[in-house]
């Protein structure tokens, strides 16, 4: 299977890199926080040959544009991710977000639920205490303008293996490709900012609103995530429509960690 090429178009007046693949029933995959579309490398050539599949760079991410002034919580990215599907004609969708993209799912659902017709939600920190506690000083006063600017290469060869089991996945590619928005004043700030504005002021009534939740969802998270760790069950309890799946030898980037495991999964689910 070969990885389609990236394509750009502007949406909601940024230019965005995305990828776009195969035909039939559209599936949008959201990547985590300093990631991007190539996340999703592993699982895009499987999916495509059964639905359209749409896979974005995040405003601030990847080699989509990164503005200073952009809104980077989740509602300021849910807002974009419903102007990404305006852009391309979908009135709905299904989702597979992978941990900050997992949130922005999960938040979609709540914001606009008939624009999610079904969501896999991969490694997802769906509690405050799922935070990500190696980089959250950034969110603290002072001390966190200094993490923000130690963003780079550096950081991310300490901060990238925690996400695996197989460390054999870290490979230079991968560093290089996740590396490069973090070369940018921009992009170092975009996952500060939304380190700083990840948990939203009212978290404790949108928990209370899990059990609302409708939509046929799949919990799924690696048997070696620490980040997630027990909650992920606690979650897929608390959504009256969930499925709950643990990975075996699985981190918390699942989709690239085991993708011969988690992308059968997804197909189906999405069947």
């Amino acid at each position: 299977m070969v990885m389609p090429q990236a394509q750009t178009a502007i949406i909601a007046g940024l230019k965005t890199n995305f990828v776009r693949a195969g035909k039939g029933e559209p599936v949008i995959l959201l990547h985590g926080l300093g990631a991007s579309s190539y996340s999703w490398r592993y699982t895009i050539p499987a999916l495509a040959e059964r639905f359209e599949v749409f896979a974005p760079d995040l405003p601030g991410f990847g080699r989509t544009d990164k503005p200073w002034d952009f809104d980077y919580s989740l509602h300021g990215l849910h807002t974009w991710i419903v102007g990404f599907m305006d852009h391309f004609g979908l009135k709905s969708a299904r989702f597979a977000g992978n941990s900050m993209g997992g949130v922005i799912s999960l938040w979609t659902a709540m914001e606009a639920p008939g624009r999610v017709e079904r969501m896999a939600l991969l490694g997802t920190p769906a509690y405050v205490a799922n935070r990500p506690k190696l980089i959250w000083p950034i969110s603290w006063p002072v001390v966190g303008r200094l993490y923000e600017a130690l963003l780079g290469d550096a950081a991310l060869r300490v901060i990238a293996p925690t996400a695996f089991v197989d460390k054999s996945k870290v490979d230079a590619a991968m560093l290089a490709e996740y590396g490069h928005a973090l070369k940018t004043a921009e992009g170092r700030r975009a996952v500060a900012q939304f380190v700083r504005l990840a948990i939203p002021p009212d978290h404790h009534e949108r928990i209370k609103r899990y059990p609302s939740i409708a939509h046929k969802t799949l919990v799924l998270v690696g048997d070696g995530d620490g980040m997630i760790g027990p909650s992920a069950e606690r979650f897929a309890k608390a959504l009256p429509n969930a499925r709950f799946l643990r990975v075996e030898r699985c981190g918390h980037a699942a989709q690239e960690d085991a993708p011969e495991r988690v992308t059968p999964a997804l197909l189906e689910f999405f069947a």
